[in-house]
């Protein structure tokens, strides 16, 4: 594993130590040298009881060091040392052993909310307890958003002046009333984290002596909380912190991340931080054309030599709508003519809006959910049987039997615990067979939802369930299959996703389906021509993730001309 390092990645694996921040490029390498720097300090680390936190942004990132460690090394990282994602580490060290101190809730707190479990709070349409799951506090102890989809609020978050609508009053008495019942989401769990250790320098201190080394990849995408987190822990003791990132593949300010903080840090620690500029993924004329949408003066060096002279230059074209597959057929045409193997693993379509997903698999665009506020156990109930009817049996048990708890006790989420005492009371045999034999007894998932709903209604009735089963009097009649239709591939012999799902992974063609604006509203080519760059704007960020994945082929589709001329005019002239 050693072997192949660079001479600069031999210094961060070797010689690095005390507080640096590790700068990386697409490519460069940081997964790898942050396995190889973790492998080397574990075969030589001496405090049995002491270890090393290695931290990373999403399951996808950590999980690849894990992968690294176990192929390249047959090292699977154990106590006393922790592999894992920040917010796991926050959970595990800090809120939920210690949250009910500063929560006021006298208990042991409970997560709830993404990627906890389904939130399904409100009693009627404009009930503030909907919102729990996708509002928190700031640093500052404003109330935010932590969604994305800011079409689940019905009111306007500021007034004309500029000043809070007195529906944020609401969502904040919304966060306080939750939180006296032990239930916060993981946005809570790190806001009052860093309270904790702020009101508790104990805390810090004991948790800086058990980990003496932290290792946060994806550095770039952490909030100002969790940096506040981390500065705790340094100024309670912490005397070795590693962070690596790339602010250009900063792609979750919807989830408060604050590339500018990586970038501080940085600066901060300039004399002891290094940059990795080598793109070992790449092809040089792919790593030509990407540098220029961000604020580099240069680009990145391709080193890898089975693609580092591949010839093809990356294209722009049109596609239309209205008939996607020709664009898919030209790009596998393309694949086809450089010898690129068609499959899972190295081909790749990928896009930033789902969308585009949709007119691939040619499904509805949108549909209006039929589901009631207060009453989303309707939903898990009709989704547990479909599931159930496709083969998942497992997960619909468990969907089912959640529902179920949820009906009964006019509950909003169901926590482990909740269902732990539930089991126990109704005796662990006759809970299963009882689930087992609704599953089975609920009418078949096909066709109209409107008349499968009566249809479980009278069954659940006959067996002596009692919950109600309603749906919204006025939305219009969906099938199942609209509903709850599990998208695939349909051995297409690529994947398909988002760029935020393909972050960190690496296909030797790409394909980038880009529309006319960004999600937030701003058109692609009004950014280009304004000179705008990836330090300025997360659209063009998530832009350039999507561009930096292949190793061969990129592609880039863009929906009109004037598009396309803007996007040439930026990458290729």
């Amino acid at each position: 594993m050693f072997d192949s390092l660079s001479e600069i990645q031999r210094k961060i694996v070797f010689e690095k130590n005390g507080l640096f921040a590790v700068k990386a490029c697409p490519g460069s390498g940081k997964t790898y040298t942050t396995a190889a720097r973790l492998a080397h300090k574990i075969n030589n680390w001496q405090l049995p009881s002491r270890g090393i936190a290695v931290l990373s942004f999403t399951n996808v990132a950590w999980q690849e060091i894990r992968k690294m460690l176990d192929q390249n090394l047959g090292m699977a990282i154990s106590y006393p040392h922790y592999l894992g994602t920040l917010d796991s580490f926050i959970n595990k060290f800090i809120f939920l052993p210690f949250g009910h101190l500063i929560m006021g809730c006298g208990k042991r707190p409970v997560l709830v909310g993404e990627p906890h479990g389904t939130w399904s709070g409100g009693n009627y349409d404009y009930d503030y307890d909907q919102y729990f799951d996708c509002t928190s506090f700031s640093i500052t102890d404003g109330v935010i958003s932590t969604t994305a989809d800011f079409t689940r609020f019905h009111f306007k978050w500021r007034n004309k002046d500029g000043s809070e609508s007195g529906h944020v009053n609401k969502l904040r008495e919304t966060k306080l009333k939750f939180w006296r019942q032990g239930y916060a989401t993981q946005a809570d769990a790190n806001y009052f984290s860093l309270k904790i250790l702020d009101k508790y320098p104990n805390i810090a201190r004991s948790i800086a002596m058990r980990f003496p080394e932290l290792i946060i990849d994806e550095a770039q995408d952490t909030s100002e909380i969790q940096l506040g987190i981390i500065n705790k822990l340094v100024d309670n003791g912490l005397e070795n912190v590693m962070l690596v990132g790339d602010p250009d593949q900063a792609i979750f300010e919807w989830n408060d991340a604050r590339p500018d903080l990586f970038i501080n840090k940085l600066n901060e620690w300039e004399e002891n931080s290094v940059i990795l500029d080598e793109n070992r993924r790449s092809s040089q004329n792919i790593c030509n054309v990407t540098y220029k949408l961000t604020s580099r003066a240069r680009p990145s060096v391709a080193v890898t030599e089975a693609v580092k002279n591949y010839e093809h230059v990356p294209e722009i074209i049109c596609y239309d709508q209205d008939n996607i597959q020709s664009t898919l057929d030209y790009f596998l045409r393309i694949c086809e003519k450089h010898q690129v193997e068609m499959s899972h693993e190295k081909v790749a379509v990928i896009f930033r809006s789902k969308s585009i997903q949709n007119l691939i698999l040619t499904q509805p665009v949108q549909i209006e959910y039929p589901w009631l506020v207060g009453k989303y156990f309707v939903r898990d109930l009709a989704k547990g049987k479909y599931m159930a009817e496709n083969g998942n049996v497992f997960e619909a048990f468990r969907l089912i039997e959640k529902a179920l708890y949820k009906g009964l006790h006019n509950k909003s989420f169901c926590s482990t615990n909740d269902l732990e005492s539930w089991i126990s009371a109704r005796g662990f045999i006759r809970h299963r067979q009882e689930i087992m034999h609704l599953l089975r007894c609920l009418p078949s998932p096909v066709g109209s939802i409107n008349e499968w709903v009566k249809q479980a209604s009278d069954i659940l009735k006959m067996n002596n369930v009692a919950i109600r089963m309603n749906l919204k009097p006025d939305c219009p009649d969906c099938d199942f299959d609209e509903l709850f239709k599990i998208t695939t591939e349909r051995n297409l012999g690529f994947r398909m996703g988002t760029v935020h799902t393909f972050k960190g992974v690496t296909f030797d063609a790409v394909l980038l389906i880009l529309r006319e604006k960004g999600a937030q509203g701003s058109f692609y080519r009004t950014m280009l021509s304004r000179g705008l760059n990836t330090f300025d704007d997360e659209e063009l960020r998530i832009a350039y993730v999507g561009m930096t994945r292949p190793r061969k082929l990129l592609v880039i589709a863009v929906p009109s001309e004037q598009s396309k001329l803007a996007w040439e005019q930026r990458l290729l002239r």
